[in-house]
């Protein structure tokens, strides 16, 4: 299920720890769009993803990263610590099609991370809340409906979709 929410990601809040996602690259650079403002709000989580991307670099194409992070990471603001979830969609040389694909294998892993977590934030019908941006439509430069057609297809997950 795709729900669509106005207004800013970093402003969600929940009784448990909410998942936020986004699509990453595989060269451990949080540098621009959505991804520098995760990199400044959640530091620790960056430390990780770009360690993470030191060691699998290029293998890790259409794979999910689950990421804890620290309470006083800024992004946390007092809340339950947020998971945040990369999702290798892109490595700036892929086709639209590739990235598409590779947003469907990352979001059936992550899907896979997701339901061994009892802590994280669930719907009325148990489904796991997974919060993310238009992702691959900004610097990835994919068409939205294309990668709005693969989240439809994760009926296990309640995926908020934000925009501005």
């Amino acid at each position: 299920m795709v729900s669509y929410i106005r207004g800013d990601l970093f402003s969600h809040t929940s009784s448990q720890a909410a998942v936020l996602a986004h699509a990453c690259n595989p060269f451990g650079s949080w540098g621009g769009g959505i991804a520098a403002v995760f990199k400044k709000k959640f530091p620790s989580a960056y430390k990780l993803y770009a360690n993470h991307c030191k060691q699998q670099g290029p293998n890790l194409m259409g794979t999910s990263l689950l990421l804890p992070t620290e309470p006083n990471d800024p992004g946390n603001n007092g809340n339950p610590p947020v998971y945040i979830a990369c999702l290798f969609t892109s490595d700036f040389n892929s086709p639209p099609s590739e990235i598409v694909e590779n947003t469907r294998k990352s979001m059936l892993e992550l899907s896979h991370q997701l339901s061994s977590l009892s802590n994280v934030e669930k719907d009325s019908e148990k489904k796991v809340v997974v919060n993310m941006p238009m992702i691959n439509s900004g610097i990835f430069n994919v068409p939205w409906e294309q990668t709005e057609a693969v989240l439809e297809k994760c009926p296990e997950l309640h995926i908020n979709v934000y925009t501005i």
